[in-house]
């Protein structure tokens, strides 16, 4: 079923192997997906070194590791394993970059669809016959589970075979690339936003939707035009709806403020804009992202790592962990990677959740700016560990002995109200939804509030402020008044007026996105400035008119004889196994120098924010250029 192309091979190819462990440097745009406590990490862009030399290509392995285990942030690498197996990961199992891998636990399986096709400068060969670009009309599923063995061991390393199955595409669609991916296994279906097609190189309007029980995919246009996929998005379940939130990346050609989030509602099957409140991050793209809800689900905190200010070669990579916290959709700045165990600034990393309060930060571009090379990870250690109770990067993660109960981090509830269980007093930004439906879509406990400051009217009645618990009460008013009590009455009103207009200008002047009129803190990202000039939103009109549903773009790459500075990637024979638990765990890699290592932070002393990037002619995000 798979699509395979032969390529004519050097004499001399097995000189040209690299060892997936020995010789690993770094790993970025791969997929993750945690099943029990077990990570499993495929695809992505690698890169490996011998000689002090460095060379880009492909993650042809499937990698593991067993989260059970205590595990030191100075040997993490000591603990992933390497399936050499062909019988279980076949050499045809396509060669992608951020695929959607989705587990869905009734089967215990994984299921991986789409991905970046990429011609790599050394190719990603696991065989010395076959490469397979990936093709939209089929899903790979893996099993999870161990042939006869009832618990998870890394040495067994026989995981069931992977296979591909037709999935159901009708419409001749191009393979999708996207970092906005999702499983949801109430509904069994897995969602895809935005990405690239075309062997990357044209950006998407599409909304893609895979439903498991049909085995049919949908796809519909974003309203807000064509997205690149490399957004920050969180997804959950909340009053009984899936609840995507998508917020900042390459919108329309340019890098979007974080001051918006485009929210879909799986009931109404339509996405809202929310203005988003507090001082935002830069904007970004390739953070990777985490969800997690209070104890008592009175909040949750969308945790995002790292990013890049922009797909251009000269962009900063950065290192701060931020939360938006829904439902007062607030941001708040928590870590800017400083300290000894913190991974420090990097792009395309995965997020994961580990006993509901450990966030694990794998591997990701570790470098200063875009357009430098990735500087290797020491040993192969590419795991980092932050408890999201105390938020202190881990020097070791204890594994199954951690605790598994989440608190609310202190520098948010002190934004938000309430303590370390919950309790948030804050449930509806300050000034309220944007609509009906979100309104309805984020009441907690029964709490649907619209607007929580609204205007005054001469009703006779009065609302509570926002500093409040932002639900509506209201207090009768006493209509008569004595005379004696009316200048009194008067000198209160014109206090009182005097307040409102301060507070009001005090909040507008807070606000990250107001009005069309009113500029953000740092400047607004302008949409391209059309020949005829234009206003904003003339603009916003014309560069949001989507495209019609896209088709035909997927063209199969040819690859030709390499040229004798080819570098292929293949798999390792089967006998050469890398359990880390075993007798063959290699000798650790010598630290190697690689020139300057990224700063600790990449954020400015006085947080002041970069100028927008420039519309016209931005540069294709990095991943679509590798040399």
């Amino acid at each position: 079923m798979s699509t395979n192309i032969t390529i004519d091979l050097p004499v001399d190819y097995r000189y040209r192997l690299y060892d997936p462990v020995t010789e690993f440097c770094s790993l970025y745009h791969h997929s993750t997906a945690v099943v029990g406590e077990q990570l499993y990490i495929v695809q992505g862009y690698a890169q490996y070194i011998r000689d002090g030399k460095r060379k880009g290509a492909g993650n042809p392995h499937l990698r593991y590791m067993d989260t059970n285990q205590r595990i030191p942030v100075a040997r993490s690498g000591q603990f992933i394993s390497v399936s050499t197996n062909k019988t279980q990961y076949p050499e045809n199992v396509p060669q992608t970059v951020s695929p959607a891998l989705w587990y869905q636990a009734n089967t215990l399986y994984l299921y991986m669809a789409m991905g970046g096709t990429v011609n790599f400068q050394g190719l990603i060969l696991q065989d010395e016959d076959l490469y397979n670009p990936g093709s939209p009309k089929e899903i790979w599923r893996g099993s999870t589970v161990f042939e006869d063995k009832t618990d998870f061991t890394p040495k067994a390393n026989i995981f069931n075979k992977w296979q591909a199955e037709a999935s159901g595409l009708e419409d001749p669609t191009g393979m999708v690339v996207s970092r906005n991916t999702y499983w949801d296994d109430s509904l069994r279906k897995g969602y895809i936003v935005g990405g690239w097609v075309d062997a990357i190189t044209n950006p998407t309007d599409s909304f893609l939707i895979w439903d498991y029980d049909t085995n049919v995919w949908t796809n519909s246009s974003l309203p807000w035009g064509r997205s690149s996929g490399n957004g920050i998005m969180g997804s959950f379940r909340i009053n009984d709806r899936l609840v995507h939130i998508h917020v900042g990346g390459e919108v329309n050609g340019v890098y979007t403020p974080m001051n918006t989030a485009r929210i879909y509602d799986s009931e109404t099957q339509d996405w809202y804009n929310q203005e988003i409140f507090g001082e935002p991050p830069i904007p970004r793209g390739d953070a990777c992202t985490a969800i997690v809800a209070a104890p008592d689900k009175s909040s949750y905190q969308m945790y995002m790592f790292g990013g890049s200010e922009s797909g251009s070669k000269t962009a900063r990579y950065l290192g701060e962990l931020w939360v938006l916290n829904i439902p007062s959709f607030t941001w708040v700045l928590l870590d800017d990677s400083r300290g000894n165990f913190a991974p420090g600034a990097r792009s395309a990393s995965s997020c994961n959740i580990l006993q509901n309060h450990i966030l694990m930060i794998y591997a990701g571009k570790k470098a200063i700016t875009a357009g430098q090379a990735a500087d290797c990870e020491t040993n192969g250690n590419a795991a980092y560990f932050m408890d999201l109770n105390t938020l202190k990067w881990l020097e070791t993660y204890e594994g199954n002995k951690t605790k598994p109960e989440y608190c609310v981090p202190s520098p948010v509830y002190e934004v938000i109200g309430g303590n370390k269980d919950g309790g948030a007093k804050i449930i509806a930004p300050p000034d309220g939804f944007n609509s009906e439906v979100l309104a309805t879509l984020f009441s907690i406990n029964g709490t649907r509030v619209v607007n929580p400051n609204p205007p005054a009217e001469p009703s006779g009645t009065e609302s509570i402020s926002r500093n409040n618990n932002n639900t509506e009460t209201t207090a009768s008013v006493p209509t008569g008044a004595i005379v004696g009590g009316a200048v009194g009455a008067i000198l209160l009103v014109t206090l009182a007026v005097l307040a409102f207009i301060f507070i009001r200008r005090r909040n507008r002047n807070s606000k990250i996105m107001g009005a069309h009129n009113d500029i953000p803190v740092g400047g607004r990202t302008e949409l391209p400035v059309d020949s005829e000039g234009g206003s904003y939103d003339q603009n916003l009109t014309a560069f949001k008119d989507p495209r019609a549903e896209y088709s035909g773009f997927y063209q199969s790459t040819v690859l030709g004889a390499p040229t004798t500075q080819g570098v292929y990637i293949y798999e390792l024979p089967t006998a050469y196994g890398y359990s880390n638990t075993g007798v063959n765990v290699p000798e650790p890699m010598p630290p190697q120098d690689h020139g300057a290592e990224n700063p600790t932070s990449t954020q400015s002393p006085d947080h002041e924010l970069p100028l927008p990037p420039t519309p016209p002619g931005v540069p294709a995000p990095e991943y679509r250029n590798q040399s």
